[in-house]
């Protein structure tokens, strides 16, 4: 269909919420439609982050604005500044900032990855912004490379009855055994 090459979505990402229009002498970009299941849609839930993402892409989504981070209920407007931060992580590196000052130990263990890879919260919008120019350059999905080393998980088969049964049997005899020796 060719509709990647029409409609490219919108490449600046300034917290405006915008709708992919249709071309007058072309086809019409792909519709989708946000079925969330039995996701509560809640203000600024991770499934209207995914439809804004979508979006701006270049696939037509109908949406509002009232669900995204910075919507303002009383005054019925989206603050472009807000939801510009969300995207970019500006909350994340926020709580950053507030957790190192108030409790070193818990920053550490909450974002020990973050710190082995030597990234600060000043460093976080580079990053989505390095991931977004990434997206642009190639959407394709490329699978990631599987560690070799890692088990694959077994989970357990279910006991029948019989050996349930044996398996009391057993720890009550090495109950009474025990008591026995003391």
């Amino acid at each position: 269909l060719g509709l990647a090459d029409k409609y490219q979505g919108f490449p600046e990402i300034d917290g405006s919420v915008q709708e992919v229009e249709a071309i007058e002498d072309g086809p019409r970009p792909f519709k989708a439609f946000l079925d969330v299941g039995l996701k509560r849609t809640t203000t600024g839930s991770k499934v209207f982050a995914a439809m804004k993402g979508a979006s701006d892409g270049g696939v037509f989504v109908p949406h509002s604005e009232s669900r995204f981070p910075g919507y303002d209920t009383e005054s019925k407007e989206l603050d472009g500044d807000t939801l510009r931060d969300y995207i970019f992580g500006g909350h994340i590196a926020e709580y950053m900032r507030s957790l190192k000052e108030e409790d070193e130990e818990r920053y550490n263990a909450q974002f020990s990855r973050f710190i082995k890879a030597g990234i600060s919260a000043d460093d976080l919008e580079g990053i989505y912004t390095s991931a977004h120019k990434a997206i642009r350059a190639d959407p394709s999905f490329t699978p990631t490379e599987k560690k070799a080393d890692a088990k694959p998980r077994r989970l357990q088969t279910p006991l029948n009855a019989k050996q349930r049964k044996d398996r009391v049997r057993q720890k009550i005899e090495a109950f009474k055994r025990a008591q026995e020796q003391q």
